[in-house]
């Protein structure tokens, strides 16, 4: 894990402590793992307690959630609401730069 960071010489400025938090998650790649674990905080208020009995996210790949599904008749249940479920992921999830991070779904 030898990656280097870009570091800045003092400066007589104020930052903002949040902003260089974000930029030091970004650096050390721990973004995703961050999202995984609030996606199984909010996966059953984002799909209901019915759906989440028989659907599971599993992880997070390329900003693509892998959601592990009982059977083939829920995996194309889940097909059909995908846009709804990813609107309501990504509303949960919302980030300081309000950028999208769950970009698809992939039912498993």
């Amino acid at each position: 894990m030898n990656r280097r960071i870009e570091t800045r010489k003092r400066s007589n400025t104020i930052t903002c402590l949040e902003d260089d938090l974000e930029l030091f998650r970004e650096a050390m790649g721990i973004e995703d793992r961050m999202n995984e674990i609030k996606i199984f905080e909010v996966w059953n208020e984002c799909v209901g307690s019915t759906i989440a009995k028989f659907a599971v996210p599993s992880g997070i790949k390329r900003n693509k959630l892998m959601v592990k599904v009982e059977n083939s008749v829920w995996r194309q249940e889940l097909a059909a609401r995908k846009e709804e479920i990813l609107k309501n992921l990504n509303w949960h999830l919302q980030s300081v730069k309000n950028r999208k991070i769950i970009k698809d779904i992939v039912f498993v």
